[in-house]
């Protein structure tokens, strides 16, 4: 809640020290999500959201990220390019908030850790989440995240049980054979 009052004080004083320049907004940042297209239970993986900074003067940006309810994120302030000023993680979601300015056209990337619980249901979850950013005196301006909106909990792939009993029989077979072998030997 501190960073969201956080982020809303510092958006409305920066719209009023920047009114005078009037500067336009033409086009918009387009904050685009990377998922994997599958993971398992138990698993933390990465996602990535990046965005431009669609003029001049683009500055009081908050990125807010929800993975699916019950999973965990972790994030660092490092982990963004730029550094992030402020991070947060309140369970599934992520929020982030840079003040800039930045230069048109500049990328900017947010990047969080999920966890899957390891009690998740195979199937289909859903991520969500907005971008709000000022772009000098204009603003709030308010974009949904697009991209990767959906994650896959598959069948944990790789050794299963019946591989491991195979190499359990194939090792008693090398072993009964050894030993029958250095027996008729004496």
């Amino acid at each position: 809640m501190r960073l969201l009052s956080l982020l809303i004080v510092t958006l409305a004083v920066t719209a009023i020290a920047l009114m005078p320049l009037g500067i336009v907004l033409a086009q918009e940042a387009n904050p685009s999500r990377i998922l994997p297209e599958a993971v398992h239970s138990g698993e933390t993986f990465d996602v990535t959201v990046t965005f431009a900074s669609p003029a001049d003067k683009m500055n009081g940006i908050g990125l807010t990220d929800l993975a699916p309810d019950g999973w965990e994120v972790t994030l660092d302030e490092a982990w963004c390019t730029p550094n992030a000023e402020f991070v947060k993680a309140t369970g599934n979601t992520a929020e982030f908030l840079w003040y800039g300015p930045f230069e048109n056209g500049m990328t900017l990337t947010a990047l969080y850790k999920v966890t899957v619980p390891d009690d998740a249901e195979l199937g289909m979850y859903a991520f969500d989440g907005f971008l709000e950013y000022y772009a000098g005196a204009e603003g709030p301006f308010v974009e949904n995240t697009t991209g990767g909106s959906q994650v896959e909990v598959g069948e944990r792939s790789g050794i299963g049980v019946w591989w491991i009993v195979g190499i359990v029989v194939g090792i008693a077979i090398i072993v009964a054979a050894v030993l029958l072998v250095r027996r008729r030997r004496t």
